[in-house]
């Protein structure tokens, strides 16, 4: 692994210490209103300045990551819990069952995904945990989609049909086979998809269907600050730089990931098709 790919991880790690360890060390509160002190531009008292209402802006920042970043991690985990089963249960089981999840599938992707998030949350209320349960419903079926691919690939081919022959169950099977070839696609699909998420956690709080005042969510903070952009830009500029370098290394580690545990396989894949046209 090169120094350059490194840094990606390594900066994943800062920004997960940093959800956990700074609102700790971090002793101003993101709700401590100061009428006095509204709108004050970066200095050392404020290194990020101060909002509208005299709030910290680094603080709510430090805070807001638990939010934006901790709940498109948990998303994305509740979202392969849900859609890793069902592309399992589709590939082995096929006929009826991959019928089912297919007809699904294409209804869920005939839509782009914020639309669909933006109905559900338009129904749901207002409400992080509603924006978590439409984010859950929008992506769990590309996780069935992967997952069920590669289980009917594996299902297909000569090991599973040795360890059938030698009496193996189905869990067997699934264990031994199916577990270890989809679990570096799927690790790949939850990092790179985990910035993606965050945009679209942020872009429903920013619209008022997300997260709600006083929560320092990042979305939530440029929804609160728009009104202000003209003479304090300072209030948008850092929300949106933290949401856009955040969601910008989860993506750039997701590619990375792929590089790395996927390329034994990709070589492989390589080779059988230079044996195939030789």
């Amino acid at each position: 692994m090169r120094i350059l790919d490194k840094f990606y991880f390594i900066g994943l790690g800062i920004v997960f210490l940093g959800i956990f360890l700074l609102p700790f060390i971090w002793q101003v509160s993101p709700f401590s209103i100061s009428v006095a002190d509204r709108l004050q531009e970066p200095s050392m008292d404020h290194w990020f300045g101060t909002d509208h209402l005299g709030r910290d802006i680094f603080s709510r920042i430090v805070h807001g990551a638990g939010y934006t970043v901790g709940f498109s991690v948990l998303s994305i985990l509740i979202t392969a819990l849900i859609g890793v089963p069902a592309g399992i249960l589709a590939g082995v089981k096929g006929r009826g069952t991959d019928k089912l999840l297919m007809r699904i599938g294409d209804a869920f992707l005939a839509f782009p995904d914020f639309l669909l998030a933006l109905l559900l949350s338009a129904v749901l209320g207002p409400g992080l945990f509603n924006v978590i349960l439409a984010v859950i419903f929008v992506k769990w079926i590309q996780y069935s989609y992967l997952v069920r691919g590669i289980t009917r690939e594996i299902m297909q081919g000569q090991a599973v049909m040795i360890s059938r022959i030698n009496g193996s169950s189905l869990f067997s099977i699934v264990c031994y086979h199916v577990y270890p070839a989809i679990a570096s696609h799927v690790l790949v699909l939850c990092t790179t998809d985990v910035g993606k998420v965050m945009l679209l956690i942020a872009s429903l709080s920013y619209i008022g269907l997300g997260a709600q005042p006083p929560i320092p969510e990042w979305g939530a903070m440029l929804n609160e600050s728009r009104a202000y952009l003209e003479g304090h830009p300072h209030l948008l500029f850092f929300p949106g730089l933290a949401i856009v370098l955040t969601s910008l290394l989860f993506y750039i580690a997701g590619d990375k990931c792929r590089d790395h545990l996927l390329k034994d396989e990709r070589i492989e894949k390589e080779e059988t098709e230079d044996r195939r046209y030789a």
